[in-house]
């Protein structure tokens, strides 16, 4: 059973006011512009999905319950914060479910171009907020949301309930879509993934969408795909950033290949200087167009013995790593990278930068994806008829 939310009539007039001003702001912001959408999040408030929460690291990270009134103010202020909220973690005390972010949440409906008439598959019901959102916009009937977790499931199902809505929900493996309620004209995965599944293809109407965070090595960006009759899609990567937990299959697992961490950090290999600043891929436009210039590579942060972090670039395929320290007072001109393995990692990275600047230093959103019938998944720049593969 979850905690059935009653506030006081003070604490509903703070809670009124809270989302209202959280919606406001994703409108003034440019987050939120269908007056349905809109009037959708009025009619559906967050603090009735995330009863208990964590909250993220920048935020104290600390447990907030709607069932200790002494934290109840507190808990409701968090709840209408621009922040995604922890809702379950697994035996490892790793997240695996949040209640998304407001604005993230609200990119994806708008993003979706769902609209009446829909019938639309969301990957991922979590607490149920989304789930409920596009309920109350399109219709019970219209929606079917599924989740792996069946505690997830339950749960959602339950708060849905108590606003009138039923949608159909599953728990099931997203990453086999949800057959019984196919054909469907939009799927939304608020879940990340390496690779569209061939399932979604064949269950989406021709002309439908498929809006999916693709997340790759280094950076992950959204993509929005449109089927076709032969189960082919095509589309393109949206400017809109979003950042989701990995889609948890069996189908697809999330597996972490060996790690080349003690090797890059104690190893000796070549030396020499360099110019790049492994900062760059903190630049969401050069991480997501280095990971397609080098396939297979791996980015860490290492801190040894002593202190000393290094950055380090790994390929577990060809043993292959290369090594920069961050945190020395050395001049930038004179910094140094080691590397070894049949690879020379940076210096890829390096013709990476230099491609990516000869491309005019492309955008995510400047690259198209086609999926084709077998699964491939080609991206290309269309300005240069240049084309990578994902997954890398």
């Amino acid at each position: 059973m979850t905690a059935t939310i009653r506030l006081d009539g003070q604490q509903r007039e703070l809670a009124y006011n809270l989302n209202q001003a959280l919606i406001e702001q994703m409108v003034d912001t440019g987050k939120l512009t269908t007056p349905a959408w809109q009037e959708a999040f009025e009619a559906v408030p967050r603090h009735l999905f995330a009863p208990r929460f964590t909250l993220p690291d920048n935020l104290g990270g600390h447990a907030l319950d709607f069932g200790n009134e002494a934290q109840r103010e507190e808990w409701l202020r968090a709840v209408y914060q621009n922040e995604a909220l922890l809702t379950d973690f697994d035996e490892h005390d790793i997240a695996t479910t949040s209640c998304s972010a407001p604005p993230v949440v609200a990119i994806m409906l708008e993003a979706s171009v769902a609209s009446d008439g829909d019938i639309v598959l969301e990957i991922g019901t979590g607490t149920g907020w989304t789930a409920a959102l596009l309920a109350h916009r399109l219709g019970s009937h219209a929606v079917t949301s599924v989740d792996v977790n069946p505690q997830c499931v339950a749960q959602a199902r339950e708060r849905l309930s108590r606003l009138g809505l039923s949608p159909t929900l599953a728990a099931a493996d997203g990453y086999l879509g949800y057959p019984g309620q196919a054909p469907y004209d939009r799927i939304i995965a608020t879940a990340s993934l390496r690779k569209v599944p061939p399932a979604w293809l064949s269950q989406v109407n021709p002309g439908g969408t498929i809006l999916t965070d693709l997340r790759g090595d280094f950076a992950g960006n959204l993509a929005r795909l449109t089927v076709d009759a032969a189960q082919y899609a095509h589309g393109q990567f949206l400017p809109e950033t979003v950042s989701f937990m990995p889609l948890r299959s069996e189908e697809q697992p999330f597996q972490q290949l060996p790690e080349l961490s003690s090797r890059a950090v104690g190893a000796q290999g070549e030396q020499r200087t360099t110019d790049l600043e492994p900062a760059m891929l903190r630049k969401r436009a050069f991480a997501f167009f280095a990971q397609l210039a080098m396939p297979g590579t791996r980015a860490g942060r290492i801190r040894v013995t002593g202190g000393t972090t290094y950055f380090c670039l790994t390929d577990p395929r060809s043993q292959s790593w290369a090594r920069v320290e961050v945190d020395s007072d050395t001049d930038t001109a004179d910094r140094r990278v080691e590397q070894g393995g049949d690879r020379r990692l940076w210096d890829e990275l390096e013709a990476a930068r230099e491609l990516w600047h000869d491309l005019e230093l492309p955008r995510p959103e400047d690259f198209t994806i086609t999926i084709t019938v077998r699964g491939d998944q080609i991206v290309s720049h269309p300005a240069t008829d240049r084309q990578w593969s994902l997954p890398l």
